[in-house]
């Protein structure tokens, strides 16, 4: 199979645990109800009470809504707004839990599937309340040794061996754990080095979905990488298409766990001609590459889509010797004009504590693609999965991890057939 570059082994240093209130679980939970509206109080066969009248005209009139319709209007409103909507009765919960009626609804993030481990061919999840288990692909047959490379928009990109006439042979296949439909990759013909594998789908554009491969060289006369081309696959074609390099000088991938796909391109942030500081964007032709400049001042950072906008975040020291985290959305794409979101002291993140070695004991897990919280991973005494309220400027801990240098995916369910997999 494919071989990811070494990168350098990161030890962790001790530091004191943070002391932080709360329960992961309940925080998600509050986040959810944070409007009047839902805080109404709802009866027990759907009817929606306000705490302070009783029901209107038009709550009666809900109440006759038949579930298709309902369900109709609910998939018209964002995901936020249908979690709180799962709390106005047992009725609308179970409506929205409906296998019949779910894959209408919009999702949110439940949770994250854990990348580059294997244990006995399941897959770790963490859930959102910090319940960790093993899932069982019982879907694919005759697979071993399988393992999350990706995950975008529901779906999963995976590694597997499957039993050939010369042994085991390395595939890639594509499986949505909702539905337990897959499909596997045809052989793209290349076996070096490459410096990150992503999974572009956008199931508001298009029911195909597209592979990458950002295959790499060692540069002899320097320390360090070079992007050679790229390699994608297209589940529209079921074909792989390579394209040689078409940057001006040397690039390589700054940070092979962050990446976003976001009007058509794959965005990622990049090392040009030995500079940080870049991000750079190919799209799913393999033709047209461009790079444009992060936020002054914060060569090194994260990006995610969060709320259909492209995020960057990262660590900035201020005149006296401050260190904040520093969040940027990109309103405008085109205009490439970064605007500063928020800004908080990194001590409050670790409950007045303070870290040493931010790219030793600090890992980016996610941002929220729903609303304006940072997920990330701490080295303390144990190695602690933490979640930050933007808004509230809250801080909770999810849950503790074995290791912080695993990946851990965002996953928001998706319950739609789709027709570029098959079961």
């Amino acid at each position: 199979g494919f071989q990811s570059p070494p990168r350098p082994i990161r030890h962790h240093s001790p530091v004191p645990s943070p002391v932080l209130d709360g329960a992961a679980g309940a925080f998600f939970c509050r986040r959810a109800m944070s409007t009047p509206a839902a805080r109404s109080r709802p009866s027990e066969d759907g009817r929606i009470w306000s705490s302070s009248s009783p029901p209107s005209g038009s709550e009666m009139a809900a109440e006759r809504l038949t579930d298709d319709l309902l369900v109709e209007i609910l998939s018209r409103v964002p995901a936020k707004s249908l979690c709180r909507f799962k709390c106005v009765s047992k009725h609308w919960l179970g409506l929205t839990n409906d296998r019949n009626y779910r894959r209408k609804l919009p999702q949110t993030l439940t949770g994250f599937y854990q990348g580059n481990q294997l244990v006995d061919s399941a897959l770790p999840f963490t859930n959102v309340s910090g319940s960790r288990h093993l899932t069982y692909p019982a879907f694919l047959p005759n697979r071993r040794r399988v393992k999350v490379i990706d995950c975008c928009n529901g779906l999963l990109l995976c590694s597997s061996y499957v039993a050939g006439d010369h042994g085991d042979e390395f595939r890639y296949l594509v499986c949505n754990p909702a539905t337990e439909e897959w499909a596997e990759l045809p052989h793209s013909g290349y076996s070096g080095l490459v410096a990150a594998r992503r999974l572009c789908f956008d199931p508001a554009v298009s029911p195909h979905f597209h592979v990458f491969l950002l295959p790499v060289a060692d540069m002899d006369d320097q320390h360090g990488y070079c992007l050679t081309g790229v390699h994608v696959y297209s589940s529209e074609t079921g074909s792989w298409v390579h394209k040689e390099k078409r940057w001006c000088g040397t690039i390589d991938v700054a940070n092979d766990r962050s990446t976003v796909y976001l009007n058509g391109y794959l965005h990622f942030c990049a090392i040009v001609d030995g500079s940080a500081g870049r991000l750079a964007a190919v799209d799913k032709e393999g033709e047209a590459r461009t790079n444009f400049r992060v936020p002054d001042g914060l060569d090194v950072g994260f990006i995610q889509l969060s709320q259909g906008c492209l995020h960057y975040a990262g660590f900035d020291t201020d005149d006296d010797n401050v260190v904040r985290l520093l969040v940027y959305v990109l309103k405008d794409y085109d205009r490439k004009e970064w605007i500063l979101k928020h800004s908080v002291e990194t001590s409050h993140l670790l409950g007045g504590r303070h870290i040493e070695y931010l790219d030793e004991d600090f890992d980016w897990i996610a941002i929220h693609p729903e609303c304006d919280m940072i997920l990330f991973a701490v080295a303390q005494e144990d190695i602690t999965f933490m979640c930050y309220d933007m808004d509230s400027g809250q801080v909770n801990v999810i849950c503790n991890l074995e290791d912080s240098q695993q990946a851990y995916f965002p996953y928001v369910p998706l319950y739609e057939e789709l027709q570029s997999l098959h079961k």
